[in-house]
C-alpha cells in the first residue's frame, strides 16, 4: 500500500489549485524547496507522475493527478472533521457542505436550502457556487463541490445522478400579452414574435433545437446571460422567453409584468437532478440537502 501523508496531499492540492509550486508554497507558508520535495515524495509513494512541469514554471495535473486531487480533497475534508467529531456531538451534523447550482435554478433552490441549514444545522458550514452546468460538474468531479443541482439534459454520464424534481417547460410572456390567459401554449402561437433566450451554452442551442423540431424557426433577439434582464425585457413587451418552470406561489409576486404558461408541444423530459461523484458514499449532510430540495419542490407542486 502506498504510504503518504495528509500534509503531502494538502501541498499537492494547493499546487493543483494554484498552478504553481511557488504560489502553493506561499499559500501553505512553506519554502518552495519543501513543497517540491513533498510532491516528489508523493509521486514516489503512488508510483506515477502527478504533475506536468513547463518551462514557464507553471504546472498542470496529469490524468492521474486530476483523479488523485479529487480524492485528496475528500480525504482532507474528512480529516478536518475528526477533531470536531471526537470532541463530542457525534449525532450532530457538522462539517463543510459545498453545493453548486445552475444559474437558472439557483434563485429557486439556494435561498431555502441555505435557510434550512442556517436554522437547523448551524454546525454545517454551507457554501455555494452558481454557474454553468458543465463547470459545476467539473468541480464535482475534481472534488471542489460535494454536489451540484442542474437539469438532466445538462448532466454528464461519468457522475452519479439523483433526480430531485420533475419540471415542465414554460413560455414567459408579458402579463398583458393577448395569450397571457391561456392554460397552455404552443411554440407556433408565438412563432412571429421575438425570442429572448438565455445565452448560456448549451441552453440557447437546446431551446432552438426544440423549437425547430416543432416546426418553428425562432426569431432570436437580444440574447442575455442574465435571467433578470430577460425577464425585464419580456415584461416590457419586447418578446417571449423559455423557462423550465414558472415560479411557485412563494415567488410569483417577485416577478411582476410576466406570466408563465406551460408549453403544449411534446418536449423531452428535463428534471432537476443532483450530480455526485461517481461511486462515492454520500455524506449525511449531502443526503439531507438533496432530500430537502426534493421535498421543497414537491411542496411547491402541491401548492401550485
Amino acid at each position: 500500500m502506498a504510504e503518504f501523508t495528509l500534509r503531502q496531499l494538502q501541498y499537492f492540492v494547493a499546487v493543483v489549485d494554484h498552478g504553481s509550486v511557488t504560489a502553493a508554497a506561499r499559500q501553505c507558508s512553506i519554502s518552495q524547496a519543501a513543497a517540491s520535495m513533498s510532491i516528489s515524495q508523493l509521486e514516489h509513494a503512488v508510483g506515477v507522475e502527478l504533475l506536468i512541469r513547463t518551462r514557464s514554471k507553471t504546472v498542470a495535473p496529469t490524468q492521474a493527478g486530476v483523479e488523485l486531487a479529487a480524492r485528496a480533497r475528500r480525504i482532507l475534508g474528512l480529516a478536518g472533521e475528526i477533531g470536531a467529531a471526537v470532541a463530542g456531538a457525534f449525532d450532530e451534523m457538522r462539517g463543510k457542505l459545498r453545493i453548486g447550482c445552475s444559474a437558472t435554478l439557483s434563485p429557486r433552490v439556494l435561498p431555502r436550502l441555505v435557510g434550512q441549514f442556517h436554522r437547523n444545522y448551524p454546525a454545517v458550514e454551507l457554501t455555494f457556487r452558481e454557474g454553468a452546468a458543465a463547470r459545476l460538474q467539473e468541480d464535482v468531479r475534481n472534488g471542489r463541490l460535494d454536489a451540484a443541482f442542474v437539469y438532466a439534459l445538462q448532466s454528464e454520464e461519468d457522475l452519479d445522478r439523483i433526480e430531485v424534481a420533475q419540471v415542465r417547460q414554460h413560455l414567459m410572456l408579458p402579463a398583458d400579452h393577448p395569450l397571457a390567459g391561456r392554460r397552455e401554449i404552443r411554440f407556433q402561437d408565438v412563432a412571429d414574435e421575438p425570442a429572448i433566450l438565455l445565452d448560456i451554452p448549451p441552453a440557447i442551442d437546446r431551446v432552438v433545437s426544440m423549437m425547430q423540431a416543432a416546426g418553428v424557426e425562432p426569431k432570436l433577439r437580444w440574447p442575455s446571460s442574465n435571467m433578470e434582464t430577460i425577464r425585464s425585457l419580456v415584461a416590457h413587451g419586447l418578446g417571449y422567453s423559455f423557462v423550465n418552470y414558472g415560479p411557485g406561489p412563494e415567488t410569483a409576486a417577485d416577478h411582476p409584468g410576466v406570466v408563465y404558461i406551460p408549453i403544449a408541444n411534446k418536449l423531452p423530459a428535463n428534471p432537476v437532478v443532483a450530480m455526485l461523484p461517481r461511486g462515492v458514499k454520500v455524506p449525511r449532510r449531502v443526503a439531507v440537502a438533496i432530500d430537502f430540495v426534493r421535498a421543497a419542490a414537491a411542496e411547491t407542486d402541491r401548492s401550485g
